[in-house]
């Protein structure tokens, strides 16, 4: 009797990922060649990230930077990982990238902010994170828990790598697009969990 190693599996090319999340009517992530479903945020998960886009997007009014929300598909060619960010800050120009023919990928993040759902929150601090700092562009990823005030930070310094801060109280200071988090504002007139 022959038992297989490992089962076979389609593995997509990021061109034909993106023809498929075209057609899709939910949300597909693409990460080294398979297709994964994103799961649905809850409210005080999607509370938060609407409270994090208005206070960005109040200081970013005038500025290069602009802020967007879940549905904007980024790419980390580094980790051929292709996702969506609860809230992107983009500087500049969008890269969009080449392989995606339907122009909905963006290669030139500044700022990623993850809001961690206990579902994602592995995901999120591991291999999206490592994904997150592969790519040049990426100046900061802010990962904010939803069940308490917790903040942490990972940003680029000078030589390329990242280091973390965690923030409780206070404000989060983000001198690469000029803007302050306040703590209380990010977690102000939350649904009960």
């Amino acid at each position: 009797m022959v038992v297989p190693i490992a089962e076979r599996r389609h593995v997509f090319s990021i061109e034909e990922y993106c023809d498929v999340a075209e057609r899709s009517p939910a949300r597909i992530e693409y990460w080294e060649g398979a297709i994964l479903d994103m799961s649905g945020g809850s409210p005080r998960h999607s509370a938060i990230c609407s409270n994090v886009s208005r206070i960005l997007g109040a200081q970013l009014r005038g500025a290069p930077c602009r802020v967007f929300d879940a549905n904007l598909r980024v790419r980390s060619i580094a980790a051929n990982r292709a996702t969506y960010a609860d809230v992107s800050v983009v500087c500049g120009p969008l890269e969009l990238d080449p392989a995606d023919k339907t122009r909905q990928t963006v290669l030139n993040p500044s700022v990623l902010v993850e809001v961690q759902s206990p579902s994602t929150e592995s995901d999120d601090r591991g291999p999206k994170l490592d994904c997150y700092k592969l790519m040049a562009s990426v100046q900061a990823v802010i990962l904010i828990a939803q069940d308490r005030s917790h903040v942490i930070v990972h940003e680029r310094k000078p030589d390329g790598s990242f280091a973390q801060s965690v923030h409780e109280t206070g404000a989060v200071d983000l001198p690469v697009i000029g803007c302050t988090l306040p703590i209380a504002e990010i977690y102000e007139d939350l649904p009960s969990p």
